[in-house]
């Protein structure tokens, strides 16, 4: 027993986490370090010590000969992390004095890494080992998949290694890679300095991994500087109450979250959001009706889709050739382009429904593109704040319903929305076309967007993008403050008192 969760076990969810305690929002209910990181299956070369990309060049680690690092002066020092242990680098040393391994094998082998380092803790860390291979697998799935052969290389390379010679299972570098796949989470790899890029790692957590896949979670995840996975309660969780976790894209529709977890988790989705062919209400994966014009069609069976006004059915083939198409235009369009985006949403809400996942993504690109605007000219219009605040307040109540409580988007969505309240605000008080008690109800307005945003992002690590935007907006909430108060002078010296008439969200 843990002092805010336990692990249960049933029929249809199998081991998983439930509450011991009633949560609150924001309250940490696991803090998990990495049982094995590393590198994703396809990934391109990175250091064996440190995980930065190897882009041109490499240097051996002196002490083995065999693992690629870091050249020039070796791995940051700003990164402790060291990952090519001294058991691993003896291991290696070994294998290149009776197997023969030399660099390039574990450069053309850089995508198997992550497996060899999961198998190699059964010597070094066997209770952690044992918990590791009680993680399902989907073994009997994978045999009949393409993935199974896609992983005959890993099996091969970490056979010929001779790790396993003690091992009796014949499967068990596959039911390894069985392992990660299914219960990996995605880690941000260190940057290269100056340029930023990094390769995409893999963490096997194994307390995380217990988390019940739900499409509306009550969970928010995030990991650390030092790869360690926090998990947040994002909502009120009450004592006994399963905890889940949202494994797929909130924004994208049943069909797409359906397939994702199909092929990356090997399971169906039977959450009340999955069951219901609004989509608690949103229609995120609706069409506009052709019969009556005004209905939203949903799919009401495998084969079918029903208009929830007229009740008229169509084939799914007939919506699905509809939907496509929209979605291979949206592929094609230049998404840092404002007049193609705002074309492409003017033509498609003439077929899918407002709040369809594609127009919502569409939405979001368009979103970031006028931000972009706004931030590089320096007289922005007030034509083109208005347009960005409010594709903001039609994406807003979405994520409401879709990621209740504590959300990322939702946190990213409400800072947004604030800047922009803020710089139409100054933009319209400098023209004179509101009074100092006008520009005031703004900013207070703007300040609550600000708050709520701010009281989701607190919980982000300091490295990450959502981290450091926290730290802008802290900025921003102070300089808030001072303009506000000036404009309350600017008030008061003019003889009146202020009386706020701005209403809550």
């Amino acid at each position: 027993m843990h002092a805010r969760y336990e692990i249960q076990r049933s029929d249809t969810l199998g081991r998983h986490l439930a509450a011991a305690k009633d949560l609150k929002p924001g309250e940490t209910i696991i803090s998990d370090e990495p049982y094995v990181l590393g590198p994703t299956s396809d990934s391109s070369l990175v250091c064996y010590n440190c995980y930065l990309p190897l882009i041109s060049k490499f240097l051996v680690c002196k002490n083995c000969a065999v693992a690629p690092v870091c050249p020039g002066e070796g791995c940051p020092e700003s990164l402790s992390k060291k990952c090519h242990n001294s058991t691993e680098c003896e291991l290696f040393r070994d294998l290149k004095l009776t197997k023969g391994v030399g660099p390039m094998t574990m450069v053309q082998n850089v995508g198997s890494l992550l497996a060899l380092r999961a198998i190699l803790k059964k010597e070094t860390d066997p209770k952690a080992w044992e918990e590791f291979m009680k993680l399902e697998t989907h073994l009997e799935e994978r045999k009949k998949s393409n993935i199974w052969e896609y992983y005959e290389n890993t099996v091969k390379f970490i056979t010929s290694l001779g790790v396993l010679d003690n091992t009796q299972d014949e499967y068990i570098v596959q039911k390894v890679c069985g392992a990660i796949d299914v219960n990996s989470f995605e880690v941000r790899g260190p940057p290269i300095p100056a340029l930023g890029y990094s390769q995409p790692l893999r963490g096997v957590y194994l307390k995380a991994s217990l988390l019940t896949h739900d499409c509306v979670g009550n969970t928010h995840v995030s990991i650390n500087d030092n790869n360690v996975l926090v998990c947040h309660a994002s909502m009120d969780i009450k004592k006994g109450e399963v905890i889940y976790y949202n494994y797929t894209d909130p924004l994208k529709g049943t069909s797409l979250r359906q397939h994702h977890l199909l092929v990356g988790k090997y399971f169906k989705c039977n959450c009340d959001r999955c069951k219901d062919c609004t989509e608690l209400g949103t229609n995120i994966s609706s069409v506009i009706c052709t019969e009556c014009k005004t209905g939203y069609v949903s799919k009401s069976s495998d084969q079918q889709w029903t208009c929830h006004d007229c009740k008229k059915q169509f084939d799914h083939s007939n919506i699905e050739h509809k939907v496509q198409c929209c979605s291979d235009k949206f592929d094609v369009i230049n998404k840092k382009n404002e007049k193609e985006l705002e074309e492409y949403i003017r033509n498609v809400s003439k077929i899918l429904a407002p709040n369809h996942y594609l127009l919502l993504e569409a939405t979001q690109h368009l979103a970031g593109v006028l931000r972009d605007t706004i931030n590089r000219e320096p007289h922005p219009t007030k034509k083109l704040m208005r347009r960005k605040l409010q594709l903001c307040q039609e994406l807003l109540p979405i994520l409401e319903k879709l990621c209740p409580g504590i959300s990322r988007t939702k946190a990213i969505t409400l800072y947004e929305i604030h800047a922009t309240m803020v710089q139409l605000a100054k933009k319209l008080f400098d023209s004179r076309e509101i009074t100092g008690t006008g520009y005031m109800d703004k900013l207070l307005n703007a300040e609550k967007y600000l708050k709520r945003a701010l009281e989701m992002l607190f919980i982000e690590p300091g490295n990450s993008p959502e981290g450091e935007l926290c730290a802008k907006a802290l900025e921003e909430y102070r300089a808030l403050k001072v303009t506000m108060n000036n404009v309350l002078d600017g008030i008061h010296a003019e003889g009146k008192t202020y009386m706020t008439t701005s209403k809550s969200e």
